[in-house]
């Protein structure tokens, strides 16, 4: 420790940590509604009932579930799952009121609202994820403790490259995926770059691929307090113009 050779650990502050709290608390409840609406998909598929409209559980499906007259006890069952549906709702809408009261009150959160796909709750779970981002050196580190970068085997002098490593944070990564595959639906340059991948690299890899360019784009963001509308072009691949010290 004197000679400081031990690598030291990362502690959030104690706003940070109360953020991850709330986040992570509403993941925890998307969790929750998406098994109880799978529960309900598979009671249906017991009897066997057919929904007559694309997803049970719009305004309109809703109301026919409620209106099921089913053998108990499914019956039971089912009402109980409606019970559960509606108020995990009902929290996650007052969590979404609270996300976007924190989100408008910091600038940072803002700005990372300039980047296709980021809305107010992805935002604030990127930076919660991230802390502090002085204490990447690089937006590959960043991109590294997502887990989006590709693993690496050496051996006899012979490098090879595998699936991305997954190490870090699995939150992080889920944002960052998710927001690309909210970008790439846009028109814009991340959706060009998804296409090109996509005939080659396939769907997976091309979805990993704008993840790692987004975690580029929010590592220079923060660093340099612009929007990704001026980080963006500077994020072209090394060769191609465009290509700057942002590739680090």
């Amino acid at each position: 420790m004197r000679a400081d050779l031990v690598a030291r650990a990362y502690v959030a502050d104690k706003e940070t940590r109360a953020l991850r709290e709330l986040l992570r608390y509403r993941a925890f409840l998307v969790g929750l509604q998406r098994a109880v609406k799978d529960r309900i998909h598979a009671l249906l598929d017991r009897l066997p009932v057919r929904p007559p409209m694309p997803t049970p559980f719009s305004r309109k499906g809703l109301g026919w579930l409620a209106g099921l007259r089913l053998p108990e006890p499914y019956g039971e069952e089912l009402g109980g799952l409606l019970r559960l549906l509606s108020a995990l709702r009902q929290e996650l809408e007052l969590l979404a009121g609270r996300v976007r009261e924190v989100a408008r009150r910091d600038e940072r959160a803002l700005l990372l609202t300039t980047v296709p796909g980021l809305g107010y709750y992805l935002a604030l779970l990127v930076l919660a994820e991230i802390g502090d981002v002085s204490r990447f050196p690089s937006a590959r580190h960043l991109a590294s403790y997502a887990g989006l970068v590709p693993s690496t085997y050496a051996s006899g002098g012979a490098v090879r490259h595998g699936a991305i490593t997954k190490q870090g944070s699995r939150f992080l990564r889920w944002a960052l995926v998710e927001a690309g595959t909210g970008a790439v639906g846009r028109p814009g340059p991340l959706q060009e770059f998804y296409r090109r991948l996509l005939v080659g690299k396939g769907t997976q890899k091309a979805r990993v691929a704008v993840a790692r360019k987004l975690a580029k784009a929010v590592f220079w963001m923060l660093r340099t307090g612009r929007s990704y509308r001026e980080v963006g072009p500077h994020l072209a691949p090394q060769g191609q113009a465009g290509s700057s010290h942002y590739m680090a």
